[in-house]
């Protein structure tokens, strides 16, 4: 999720053009690699004034940790939140001066399971809007907890955005690195860390809430300088970023670091620049010199987004005719936001600056009203359709209201794999990518296949490009496998990861994309070799461990994968697909109560995971507990009505227990979902034959057979319901084929059938 401190970024004023141009250079010097951040109370010791009011602003509260000195939640005992697309159950507790997300459902017996409750390490959001809830691991990293909290009616709590569904990522969505750009003072990071797709850890402490530092640069010469005795007022100012002594695109740059984002949507909407670390960007730097901003080929619409106020101020006429002159400092200044009245007076006043003619000339003639607050009408606030329980500012300067209800309720949509854009991705800021046609040209390619909008296209053209400039960054050759991959193409892709770990050799994220692929392309030696490579690079790294096991246990090394998804869940206990192929495998090994274990830890995770509620009811029935099992196997369906594998599994249940209607629906509900299921057919046709309907049981077994003939009870089957409609040759012919089969009972059955019907 991309939650954005919906207070945009501003200075005061705006700088005339002579000093625009005496000042930018010294200006950009002041963000060199020798001025580090500072601790942000030190900006307060001599603008005392000033960060006090930002404090209190929204940028001023974009992050910081819990307590009782501000809580405006209602955290009422006894009044737990109903997620109904889940079936979960919420509570947000305060247990001596601490506080807890816990979540839980209602098993088969009406008593709680799946249990979780984690301590809330911090808020994502200042709460003029929306708080986010996140917890911090024991590895460093923030997960975002379903649960929020909204400002809309008064306060209110409803589900995070993204979370609303039921087949959610439970508790353990990790906060990004993009994520924390905006919404916080620069962390630290471990070394390493800035390579694209490293895990997001923080080093400790992390800071809280947006500081001076994030529009101004870097603090540390400023502070020498003013400590510097002789030091005159003008090179103490030229110590700092000013934004207000910058050019008027980088001014702006300052703001649209953070509220300039084209779409939550898959797209992709940026990219970082592949030599910079996730925090390098400092204010006065080129804004494209960081970050590639990209855009649909006829662009957005007239959607509205939470991180739109840059996007949509940019398509008002107001901006594009301003010369450069409109910019977000225009009408906002983050050290003293105005509220209520006084808001309305100041940003009116704004609008008049350049309207005043036109404002009194349609006031007299009767075609606008006397009042003026331009801002509720022509920029009125409206329903975001990415975050539906907040309300806001739209920044698109309209001469007209857009028609119907801009504030009713809207259900959450999720983004559909069917339904995504699939289209050119064009370059929307800078306009120009790159002082290069290479590098232009390959950020472009990139773009077209990084969340797959436009694979077919995108492919071919970053194929050619690299084989015609042979780039030395690894992330072209990985990132092209990677697309190739998505597309089935594995063969293919293979080559350029190898091509991209001889680039970055000892690139764990590289070795571990490249082992993945040999694994699912059979290469299982050289996929083990590759994956060992990368847990010597990163021991901890516990998704390589889980790869690892996947690969030994598909060499049949049992114990050995045991060993190693054991490992994955040591370095990390909560990815519940780690619990669950290692309960998959002790199954397979006989253990069923430890495979038991293993798939309720796993739904304890991710209670939305059908596969895994399906595995656990599999593992009840089998063990005879079928109230619990019926239960998981219902909760599997509600949560992936067409699970074709799971419907005949509780089919084969209801049948053993002499369920035979429920059965039959279930396993006619299994073929509707995957008409080409030979195990649904087949126990349809034995279902048919019991009751007595034998032209349908032999409609069913034919099929079964037809599907898979090697499925030898299915021909023994069908060579009965072939004998009791008196069709004695057909049913010879069957049986014959299931007595020269591999299947021993069905041989032996066969066998015996035979020897009746000869005598």
């Amino acid at each position: 999720m991309r939650l954005k401190s919906r207070i945009t970024i501003a200075v005061l004023g705006i700088a005339a053009a002579s000093l625009v141009t005496q000042r930018a250079h010294t200006q950009q010097a002041s963000t060199s690699a020798s001025n580090l951040y500072v601790d942000q109370a030190l900006c307060a010791q001599c603008h005392a004034e000033i960060a006090n009011n930002f404090r209190k602003s929204g940028m001023g509260r974009s992050f910081y940790q819990l307590g009782p000195g501000n809580v405006v939640e209602d955290f009422t005992p006894g009044k737990p939140f109903y997620h109904e697309a889940s079936d979960c159950y919420f509570a947000m507790i305060e247990r001596g001066g601490k506080y807890y997300q816990r979540r839980w459902q209602k098993g088969f017996d009406g008593r709680e399971t799946n249990v979780d409750e984690k301590q809330v390490g911090f808020v994502m959001g200042s709460g003029n809007h929306v708080r986010a809830y996140l917890h911090l691991t024991s590895r460093n990293t923030l997960q975002q907890l379903p649960l929020g909290w909204y400002s809309e009616k008064g306060g209110f709590w409803a589900m995070s955005p993204g979370f609303d569904r039921s087949d959610y990522p439970g508790s353990t969505r990790v906060v990004t690195y993009e994520c924390m750009f905006c919404h916080n003072a620069y962390p630290k990071i471990p070394r390493g860390h800035e390579e694209t797709s490293a895990d997001p850890e923080f080093l400790q402490p992390i800071p809280e809430g947006i500081d001076c530092q994030r529009c101004h640069g870097p603090g540390r010469r400023h502070i020498e300088t003013v400590a510097r005795g002789g030091a005159t007022a003008e090179q103490i100012r030229m110590a700092i970023v000013n934004p207000r002594r910058l050019s008027p695109g980088r001014e702006l740059e300052v703001c649209m670091q953070c509220h300039l984002e084209t779409t939550t949507a898959a797209l992709p909407h940026a990219i970082r620049r592949l030599e910079r670390g996730p925090f390098s960007y400092m204010p006065g730097q080129p804004l494209g010199d960081f970050r590639l901003t990209f855009d649909r080929a006829e662009g957005m619409g007239d959607r509205f987004e939470l991180a739109y106020g840059a996007y949509r101020m940019r398509k008002s006429q107001c901006f594009l005719k301003s010369d450069g002159k409109l910019r977000c400092t225009t009408c906002h200044d983050p050290h003293n936001i105005p509220e209520g009245e006084a808001a309305t007076v100041r940003y009116s006043a704004i609008c008049r600056d350049c309207h005043s003619t036109a404002f009194e000339r349609t006031v007299a003639s009767g075609a606008h009203p006397t009042t003026a607050n331009c801002v509720s009408c022509h920029m009125p606030k409206r329903r975001t359709d990415d975050a539906v329980h907040v309300v806001m500012t739209d920044h698109f300067i309209q001469r007209r209201q857009p028609a119907g209800d801009l504030l009713a309720e809207k259900p959450e949509v999720r983004e559909s794999s069917s339904a995504a854009y699939r289209g050119e991705v064009v370059p929307y800021y800078p306009a120009r990518l790159a002082s290069t046609e290479e590098e232009a040209s390959l950020y472009l390619a990139l773009a077209q296949i990084l969340e797959w909008s436009n694979l077919k296209n995108g492919l071919p053209r970053l194929q050619s490009l690299i084989e015609k400039y042979r780039p030395q960054r690894a992330d072209y050759y990985a990132d092209l496998a990677a697309g190739l991959s998505t597309a089935g193409e594995l063969a293919k892709a293979i080559p350029y990861y190898e091509e991209a770990v001889r680039h970055s050799p000892g690139s764990a994220i590289i070795l571990r994309k490249l082992g993945s692929a040999q694994m699912e392309s059979g290469q299982l030696a050289k996929a083990e070799g590759t994956l060992r490579r990368v847990i010597t690079l990163a021991p901890d790294d516990a998704g390589a461990w889980g790869m690892l096991g996947q690969v030994l246990w598909r060499q049949n090394r049992n114990a050995a994968a045991r060993a190693a998804f054991g490992k994955g869940i040591d370095f990390d206990p909560e990815l519940p697909e780690l619990h669950n192929s290692l309960g998959t495998l002790l199954l397979s090994d006989g253990d069923g109560a430890a495979a038991e274990k293993e798939f309720r830890e796993a739904a304890r995770i991710q209670p939305g995971n059908p596969k895994v509620q399906a595995n656990l009811a599999s593992v009840l029935a089998s063990r005879n507990q079928i109230a619990e099992a019926r239960y998981l196997f219902e909760q599997s369906i509600r949560l992936r009505p067409d699970f074709a594998d799971v419907r005949l599994n509780y089919a084969r249940m209801l049948a053993l227990g002499n369920e035979t209607v429920e059965a039959e629906k279930q396993a006619q509900a299994a073929i509707a979902a995957d008409a080409g299921m030979a195990g649904a057919h087949q126990l349809l046709g034995a279902l048919l034959a019991t009751r007595g309907d034998l032209e349908g049981a032999k409609r069913e077994l034919q099929t079964t057979v037809r599907l898979q003939p090697d499925l030898w009870r299915a021909q023994f089957e069908l060579g009965v319901v072939l004998g009791r409609a008196h069709d004695y040759a057909g049913a010879e012919e069957h049986l014959k084929l299931a007595a020269q089969g591999s299947d021993p009972d069905a041989k032996v059955s066969a066998q015996q059938l035979l020897k009746r019907l000869g005598q």
